[in-house]
Protein backbone atom coordinates (compact mmCIF):
# COMPACT_ATOMS: atom_id res chain seq x y z
CA UNK A 1 0.00 0.00 0.00
CA UNK A 2 1.23 3.18 -0.66
CA UNK A 3 2.18 5.83 1.77
CA UNK A 4 -0.13 8.11 2.35
CA UNK A 5 2.66 11.06 3.12
CA UNK A 6 4.16 11.08 -0.23
CA UNK A 7 4.18 13.72 -2.39
CA UNK A 8 3.51 13.75 -6.45
CA UNK A 9 6.80 13.78 -8.31
CA UNK A 10 8.09 16.93 -9.34
CA UNK A 11 7.12 18.07 -12.94
CA UNK A 12 9.84 18.36 -15.22
CA UNK A 13 9.56 20.01 -18.58
CA UNK A 14 10.05 17.69 -21.61
CA UNK A 15 11.64 20.50 -23.56
CA UNK A 16 14.00 21.14 -20.96
CA UNK A 17 16.90 24.04 -22.18
CA UNK A 18 13.39 26.06 -23.44
CA UNK A 19 11.18 25.60 -20.21
CA UNK A 20 10.01 29.41 -19.25
CA UNK A 21 11.86 31.04 -22.63
CA UNK A 22 10.14 31.41 -25.71
CA UNK A 23 10.67 29.53 -28.25
CA UNK A 24 10.07 31.83 -31.10
CA UNK A 25 9.83 35.25 -30.46
CA UNK A 26 9.43 37.77 -33.40
CA UNK A 27 7.21 40.56 -34.34
CA UNK A 28 3.82 39.07 -34.58
CA UNK A 29 4.38 35.79 -33.43
CA UNK A 30 5.48 34.04 -30.36
CA UNK A 31 5.50 30.04 -29.14
CA UNK A 32 6.08 29.36 -25.71
CA UNK A 33 5.48 26.49 -23.67
CA UNK A 34 3.21 26.35 -20.53
CA UNK A 35 4.83 24.24 -18.55
CA UNK A 36 2.71 24.54 -14.61
CA UNK A 37 -0.55 23.26 -15.97
CA UNK A 38 -2.81 20.56 -14.73
CA UNK A 39 -5.23 18.80 -17.26
CA UNK A 40 -8.00 16.63 -15.56
CA UNK A 41 -9.80 14.16 -17.94
CA UNK A 42 -13.52 13.25 -16.91
CA UNK A 43 -14.91 10.30 -18.61
CA UNK A 44 -18.89 10.41 -17.89
CA UNK A 45 -20.42 6.63 -17.46
CA UNK A 46 -23.28 5.55 -19.38
CA UNK A 47 -26.25 7.38 -19.26
CA UNK A 48 -24.07 10.41 -16.93
CA UNK A 49 -23.59 13.08 -19.57
CA UNK A 50 -26.38 15.61 -18.51
CA UNK A 51 -25.76 14.88 -14.78
CA UNK A 52 -21.54 14.98 -14.91
CA UNK A 53 -21.79 18.18 -17.25
CA UNK A 54 -23.67 19.99 -14.71
CA UNK A 55 -21.56 18.99 -11.63
CA UNK A 56 -18.27 20.37 -14.07
CA UNK A 57 -20.84 23.19 -14.48
CA UNK A 58 -21.34 24.30 -10.53
CA UNK A 59 -17.93 23.12 -8.91
CA UNK A 60 -16.22 25.29 -11.32
CA UNK A 61 -18.47 28.00 -12.10
CA UNK A 62 -17.37 27.47 -16.48
CA UNK A 63 -20.17 26.04 -18.32
CA UNK A 64 -19.30 22.94 -19.41
CA UNK A 65 -19.74 21.93 -22.88
CA UNK A 66 -21.73 19.65 -24.39
CA UNK A 67 -21.48 20.10 -28.32
CA UNK A 68 -18.26 18.88 -30.32
CA UNK A 69 -15.76 21.44 -30.67
CA UNK A 70 -16.69 23.90 -28.36
CA UNK A 71 -14.14 25.22 -25.23
CA UNK A 72 -15.63 27.27 -22.40
CA UNK A 73 -12.98 29.59 -20.71
CA UNK A 74 -13.48 31.27 -17.07
CA UNK A 75 -10.19 33.08 -15.76
CA UNK A 76 -7.70 30.47 -16.31
CA UNK A 77 -10.06 27.57 -16.30
CA UNK A 78 -10.94 25.65 -19.68
CA UNK A 79 -13.31 22.96 -20.43
CA UNK A 80 -13.33 21.78 -23.76
CA UNK A 81 -15.16 18.93 -24.89
CA UNK A 82 -13.24 15.61 -26.28
CA UNK A 83 -15.68 13.49 -27.58
CA UNK A 84 -18.54 11.32 -26.71
CA UNK A 85 -19.07 11.73 -22.71
CA UNK A 86 -15.41 13.43 -22.46
CA UNK A 87 -13.76 16.64 -21.33
CA UNK A 88 -10.26 17.88 -20.54
CA UNK A 89 -10.33 20.47 -17.78
CA UNK A 90 -7.21 22.69 -18.58
CA UNK A 91 -5.95 25.35 -15.67
CA UNK A 92 -3.02 27.13 -13.99
CA UNK A 93 -1.35 24.69 -12.06
CA UNK A 94 -3.67 23.86 -9.04
CA UNK A 95 -3.29 20.63 -6.74
CA UNK A 96 -7.18 20.78 -5.87
CA UNK A 97 -8.71 20.52 -9.11
CA UNK A 98 -8.65 16.68 -8.97
CA UNK A 99 -10.04 16.68 -5.73
CA UNK A 100 -12.89 19.31 -6.76
CA UNK A 101 -13.55 17.41 -9.88
CA UNK A 102 -13.69 14.05 -7.94
CA UNK A 103 -15.92 15.04 -5.35
CA UNK A 104 -18.44 16.75 -8.01
CA UNK A 105 -19.49 14.12 -10.27
CA UNK A 106 -19.09 11.24 -7.41
CA UNK A 107 -19.70 7.83 -8.96
CA UNK A 108 -20.89 9.26 -12.34
CA UNK A 109 -17.41 9.54 -14.18
CA UNK A 110 -13.99 8.36 -14.11
CA UNK A 111 -11.54 11.60 -13.48
CA UNK A 112 -8.10 10.83 -14.22
CA UNK A 113 -4.24 13.74 -13.90
CA UNK A 114 -3.14 13.51 -16.79
CA UNK A 115 -0.81 16.71 -16.47
CA UNK A 116 2.07 14.25 -16.57
CA UNK A 117 1.74 13.10 -20.00
CA UNK A 118 0.77 16.29 -21.84
CA UNK A 119 3.09 19.21 -23.06
CA UNK A 120 0.93 22.70 -23.38
CA UNK A 121 2.41 25.25 -26.10
CA UNK A 122 0.80 28.19 -26.71
CA UNK A 123 1.35 30.20 -30.48
CA UNK A 124 0.17 34.06 -30.64
CA UNK A 125 0.61 36.40 -32.93
CA UNK A 126 -0.98 38.22 -36.25
CA UNK A 127 0.83 35.03 -38.48
CA UNK A 128 -0.51 33.04 -35.78
CA UNK A 129 -3.59 31.62 -37.83
CA UNK A 130 -1.21 31.14 -40.92
CA UNK A 131 1.51 28.92 -38.83
CA UNK A 132 -1.51 26.25 -37.99
CA UNK A 133 -2.65 26.44 -41.73
CA UNK A 134 0.38 25.31 -42.36
CA UNK A 135 0.53 22.34 -40.17
CA UNK A 136 -3.18 21.10 -39.98
CA UNK A 137 -6.19 20.31 -42.49
CA UNK A 138 -8.67 22.38 -40.74
CA UNK A 139 -10.09 25.40 -41.84
CA UNK A 140 -8.37 28.43 -39.97
CA UNK A 141 -10.76 30.99 -41.30
CA UNK A 142 -12.17 33.05 -38.96
CA UNK A 143 -15.86 31.91 -40.01
CA UNK A 144 -15.63 28.27 -39.26
CA UNK A 145 -12.64 28.39 -36.02
CA UNK A 146 -12.60 31.14 -34.07
CA UNK A 147 -12.51 32.11 -30.24
CA UNK A 148 -14.25 29.31 -28.14
CA UNK A 149 -13.34 26.39 -30.59
CA UNK A 150 -11.58 23.18 -30.19
CA UNK A 151 -10.52 20.23 -32.29
CA UNK A 152 -8.59 16.63 -31.24
CA UNK A 153 -6.54 16.57 -34.83
CA UNK A 154 -3.69 15.91 -36.41
CA UNK A 155 -1.31 19.04 -36.58
CA UNK A 156 2.33 18.47 -37.91
CA UNK A 157 1.68 14.58 -38.36
CA UNK A 158 1.08 14.67 -34.62
CA UNK A 159 -2.47 14.06 -32.84
CA UNK A 160 -2.99 17.31 -30.60
CA UNK A 161 -5.91 19.17 -28.97
CA UNK A 162 -5.67 22.65 -30.24
CA UNK A 163 -8.16 25.46 -28.62
CA UNK A 164 -8.51 28.80 -29.87
CA UNK A 165 -8.31 31.57 -27.02
CA UNK A 166 -8.81 34.52 -28.93
CA UNK A 167 -8.53 35.78 -32.45
CA UNK A 168 -4.54 35.55 -32.96
CA UNK A 169 -3.77 32.72 -30.24
CA UNK A 170 -3.79 28.93 -30.21
CA UNK A 171 -3.14 26.43 -27.23
CA UNK A 172 -1.69 23.25 -28.32
CA UNK A 173 -1.52 19.66 -26.07
CA UNK A 174 0.22 17.07 -27.10
CA UNK A 175 1.55 14.00 -25.45
CA UNK A 176 4.72 14.58 -23.68
CA UNK A 177 6.27 12.01 -25.57
CA UNK A 178 6.00 13.90 -28.81
CA UNK A 179 6.72 17.04 -27.12
CA UNK A 180 10.29 18.37 -28.81
CA UNK A 181 9.25 16.77 -32.38
CA UNK A 182 5.81 18.81 -32.09
CA UNK A 183 7.60 21.76 -30.95
CA UNK A 184 10.49 21.36 -33.73
CA UNK A 185 7.74 21.16 -36.60
CA UNK A 186 5.93 24.05 -34.99
CA UNK A 187 9.23 26.30 -35.08
CA UNK A 188 10.43 25.46 -38.47
CA UNK A 189 6.42 26.89 -39.41
CA UNK A 190 7.19 29.79 -37.74
CA UNK A 191 11.11 30.63 -39.40
CA UNK A 192 9.27 32.21 -42.69
CA UNK A 193 7.71 34.94 -40.34
CA UNK A 194 10.80 35.46 -38.60
CA UNK A 195 13.04 36.56 -41.49
CA UNK A 196 9.81 39.08 -42.38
Amino acid sequence: MPNSTQTAPVRVSPLLVINREAIVDCQGLRLEQRPTLTAIQVLAFAKQFDGVAKAITKALGVECPTKPGVCNSKDSIQVTWTGPNNWIVICEEDDSLLAKLKMAVGKKAAVVDQSHGRCGIRLSGVHARSVMAKNCALDFHPDFFKAGNSALTSVAHMNALIIQVDDESYDLFVARSLARSFVHAIEHSCAEFAKA
